[in-house]
Parts: C-alpha cells; structure tokens; sequence
C-alpha cells in the first residue's frame, strides 16, 4: 500500500504517496508487477529487442523481435501497448531537443533510449513536447543516482560550498536545478539530521553506496566537506529558528518545515542537476490510444507511461507519474483486452 504520504516540489501540502515503510516507490511498484506475472504464469522475454509493430491497412498482426543471439521472430497480436519509458538515457535524443543540456548525467537506466517513440513514429504516430526534458536537482554526478526528493521534503536543505543556504528547496525541480546551476561550483550539498534519516529509508541506501558524508557534530560535518564550521552553524541555526516560527526568513520556504535539524549525526551528499524525465512523446487520445498526425488512433495500439507526452506538461512535480503510469497503464490494458473480443 502507499498509504505514507509526503512532499515534493512544487506542490502547497503533502499528497505524495509511497510505500508504507517509507522505501522507494519504483522497486515497491516493481516487486508487484513481477509477483503478478509470476501468480498468472505470464511469459517476461528478457534481452529481447521490440524491432517493428506489424501493422498494415490500419491492422495490428504482431510485434517483430530479435533475440539475444540475434533471430527474429513475429510474435503475433491484435493488439498492442507499448511502455517502454522515455528517452533520458539517449544522449543524442536529448541533445536534439535541447543542445544545453550536454555532457548531463541521467537518472535513468540505460533502456530509456525512446525506442518506443521511434517504433510508433514509424507508423505514422504524432507526438508532442519533445523538447519538454526535465532535470532533477539532485544527483550524485558519479554514480548519476537520484538522491530523492523526499528527504527535502523531510526536511533537508541544500547549502552551497560557501556553507549558505541559496533557495526554497521546495520549489520545482527546475527553478531548484536553475538555482544550483547558477552557482559557482554547478553543485550543491543537500544537509540533514538523524531525525531526516530516520524518516526515509532511502537514505540507507545512499549511506551503503558511500554517497554520504557524515558528522558526528556540525562542526565535524563541516569540517570533511570542506565548509567553515561557523557559516554552517549559523546556517542552521538560521533555517532553524525559521523551522520553529514555521516563516523561513530568507527564501519564503513555507513546506517541509518539519523539524529544527539538530540532532545528530550530522549528514551531507554533494549533488548536482542530472536529466531525469522527458515529458514529450506520443500523442494518446483520453483512452490512451496512440494518434498519427492527423489526430485519427492508430487501430489496435495503445500507449502509457513515459513513452507519452502531453501529461505533464512542462514541468512534470514530483509522485505524478506513479498516478500516470497506473491510470494510463489500466485504461490501456482494458481497452486492448475489449479490443481483441471486437476483432
């Protein structure tokens, strides 16, 4: 169940939803998927590649796949959803659209090439707000592992290498990224406390891949990533004082006030902004069926999830697409399974 709610980005109060135990949601939502496949004994072909929807005088026959030795084969369908996420991972996709974001890291796993959208183009498919490519703000630009927004939304705050807080960490993702871009450095270092890591469970995953850098003091904090020990102290104890009044004093923050950080140990994690969704794709219509240039479906395909654009306009906040990928997932699954009684 994702019955924990908190914050992210952008929004005005906490309506985002997660596991129960305060995980990450992707893997919970995975874990599912995969237990369902398994009860219903439904075949997963892994390293196998999607090379072509067969589609003729507006019919859907099969999709072609070449295996992991190389041999193709028809796999024979009425219908067909294609999910097969965005294009983050594909440097030059990105590029394309937008040529500033070169020499980006991505959050993303190394399939997001937008193959899908490549696929369904080739039949004619429409798509829109390609050029929409979100960063996230904070990524670990060795690893490109997404720190989540939940432990701002917990509490946390960012804090250049001067040791000064530099914006509402709150705000969306852009203007966030915006603001670290902005700095001297291109980083930043997102500060929390034991209470902030008690409260999400990701943070032990940051702590075990060696992301975290960590103070028993915040003098001793300050002191390993290199900031003057009394412009951090001060730095907290501004934000703090802000925290008790619920008003923060400098930036208008008025989310995530949770808790003065002040009890230790002390942590830090340098990040930096890393490409992390692609808003733009295929163009659906309200039943999730895929539509060419001219507006008409394409008969017997559907689409879901970040292989289509035009959800989350340009700026997608933070636990939308977990409401995305199950609306749209759903509708597409019975839509098709209509589909094929009809044909």
């Amino acid at each position: 169940m994702l019955s924990d709610i908190t914050i992210t980005g952008g929004m005005s109060i906490d309506r985002t939803h997660r596991p129960a135990d305060r995980s990450a949601v992707g893997g919970f939502l995975i874990s599912g998927l995969v237990k369902n496949l398994t009860q219903r004994h439904i075949e997963v072909l892994l390293d196998t590649k999607a090379d072509n929807i067969e589609y003729h005088q507006g019919k859907v026959s099969g999709v072609k796949v070449i295996d992991e030795y190389g041999e193709s084969r028809i796999l024979h369908a009425k219908a067909v959803i294609v999910a097969t996420g965005g294009f983050s991972a594909n440097t030059k996709m990105v590029e394309h659209y937008r040529p500033e974001l070169t020499g980006f890291v991505t959050t993303n796993h190394k399939g997001a090439t937008g193959s899908g959208i490549t696929l369904l183009q080739n039949l004619g498919a429409a798509t829109v707000d390609m050029a929409e490519i979100q960063i996230h703000p904070t990524v670990e630009q060795k690893s490109a592992y997404l720190i989540s927004e939940s432990i701002r939304g917990g509490g946390a705050i960012l804090v250049s290498q001067a040791g000064v807080r530099f914006c509402n960490e709150m705000e969306t993702r852009d203007k966030v990224s915006a603001q670290i871009i902005g700095l001297a450095e291109k980083s930043a270092w997102i500060v929390f406390d034991e209470q902030v890591r008690s409260q999400n469970k990701a943070a032990e995953e940051y702590l075990a891949k060696g992301f975290v850098v960590q103070g028993e003091s915040i003098d001793d904090l300050a002191t390993q990533i290199g900031i003057d020990p009394s412009v951090l102290t001060q730095t907290l104890d501004t934000f703090n004082q802000g925290v008790r009044l619920q008003q923060d004093p400098l930036f208008g923050r008025t989310t995530a006030l949770r808790h003065p950080l002040d009890k230790g140990p002390f942590y830090a994690i340098k990040v930096a902004p890393g490409v992390h969704h692609t808003m733009g794709g295929v163009a659906i219509s309200t039943q999730a069926q895929v539509l060419d240039t001219h507006n008409y479906p394409l008969a017997g395909i559907w689409a879901a999830g970040e292989v289509v654009g035009g959800i989350h306009g340009a700026n997608r906040i933070g636990g939308n697409a977990v409401a995305d990928i199950i609306i749209f997932g759903l509708l597409a699954g019975e839509q098709a399974a209509n589909w094929v009684k009809t044909v």
